[in-house]
């Protein structure tokens, strides 16, 4: 089972308040069912793929309404189609869709969302909550990117989602899709006030665990990277070092060379791979004194236009 569905699986199991559970009810017909009208009567049909969804749809308007639903399931042959469960009302269709502030006067379906059925802050995480249930998904934070999305199917829905999310402190974006209008969450703090907030406590503990680990190990992965990059840099300066030191020992000589100098050249010619911070922290066992980090990258630098000096003047008396 994927991690989107076990999210469902869970919140699934949420007990509430009356006025929450008709608020997630609301959002769960809002969201994904099909109105039909026949000789004047009006049915609500859901259907889904996840069993427990489905008998949470069954548990709410049993609870709400105290009424049954006509349960069909549609078996699905091939191996990557998940079997459909269809779920009718077969009485008080449109007494349930006036009562829910989902119809007008003149039997239309509003896009418009119900600001007094949802007037609560806990009526608004459950209507999230029916969104979720019906129209969203969510990565699994160990297989891919994080990423939390929930599709509405007009621009009210969209704008409302984003809206509630805003409230609680998720800033949630929307995008046009062939689907319809997604809203999507990326941040993975955000994703986790989500799971908090709908109610998916084990999901949110999974979620918290791989997201350290996961976040740990590319801390690890930079951190090492960073030691491996930092050591060949150390490993090509020494070995540049030591090149000039060799070609001003043959052309110049070192006995010329001052004391600093000398120090410097006495430290790589010692220590020949370790970098300049190892050779200062050498300095006072090999030569008696410290020889700062920068004071030593200066005397190879000077060592370095040295080398470069005598090449030019090489080259102006073989011309």
């Amino acid at each position: 089972m994927s991690f989107a569905s076990e999210v469902k699986k869970e919140i699934s199991n949420i007990q509430g308040d009356d006025c929450c559970l008709k608020a997630e009810l609301y959002s769960i017909i809002k969201y994904r069912s099909t109105i039909k009208v026949s000789t004047g009567s009006f049915k609500i049909e859901i259907i889904t793929t996840l069993n427990a969804i489905a008998r949470r749809i069954i548990y709410l308007f049993k609870k709400i309404y105290s009424i049954k639903l006509e349960i069909i399931l549609v078996e699905k042959k091939k191996l990557d189609y998940k079997n459909l469960y269809v779920l009718t009302t077969t009485e008080k269709g449109l007494d349930i869709l006036k009562d829910l502030d989902l119809i007008d006067e003149n039997y239309q379906i509003k896009e418009e969302v119900s600001r007094e059925l949802i007037a609560k802050p806990c009526c608004r995480l459950s209507v999230l909550r029916g969104a979720f249930l019906m129209r969203g998904s969510i990565n699994d934070p160990r297989k891919s990117n994080y990423h939390l999305e929930i599709v509405a199917m007009n621009q009210n829905d969209a704008d409302f989602l984003v809206e509630v999310m805003s409230q609680v402190g998720i800033m949630a974006k929307h995008v046009t899709r062939h689907k319809g209008i997604v809203v999507y969450v990326k941040k993975a703090e955000q994703i986790a006030d989500f799971l908090r907030f709908v109610g998916a406590t084990n999901s949110l503990f999974y979620f918290e665990d791989e997201r350290i680990r996961r976040d740990y190990n590319n801390y690890a992965n930079r951190t090492i990277n960073c030691d491996i990059a930092n050591e060949e840099k150390a490993i090509t300066t020494a070995a540049k070092q030591l090149k000039n030191i060799a070609y001003l020992e043959k052309n110049f000589g070192l006995l010329n060379l001052s004391d600093r100098l000398i120090d410097a050249i006495l430290l790589r010619n010692t220590y020949p791979d370790d970098s300049l911070s190892q050779l200062s922290e050498k300095s006072e066992s090999l030569i008696g004194r410290y020889f700062s980090k920068s004071g030593l990258s200066h005397c190879f630098k000077d060592i370095e236009r040295m080398c470069e000096q005598i090449k030019k003047d090489k080259d102006k008396s073989s011309s």
